[in-house]
């Protein structure tokens, strides 16, 4: 069976694949949290976290990279 290296794009990109999940799983834990804290605190409405995962996602996936480029 044949097998594939990948290029470098193609694993740049898989990298912020996965940070991109991991800011977006942050963030909506976040509002969770929020939603959770209001609604036991009886409030009405409530604010969002600012939404910040694009910047997030691509620290996180400067972070990841750097630990893949390590030998």
């Amino acid at each position: 069976m044949p097998t594939h290296n990948k290029t470098g794009y193609e694993i740049r990109l898989e990298v912020l694949q996965m940070a991109m999940n991991l800011a977006n799983d942050r963030y909506h834990q976040a509002c969770n949290q929020v939603q959770y804290a209001a609604e036991r605190s009886g409030e009405k409405s409530f604010d969002l976290p600012q939404d910040t995962r694009v910047t997030d996602a691509i620290a996180l996936a400067d972070e990841l990279y750097g630990f893949v480029e390590k030998k």
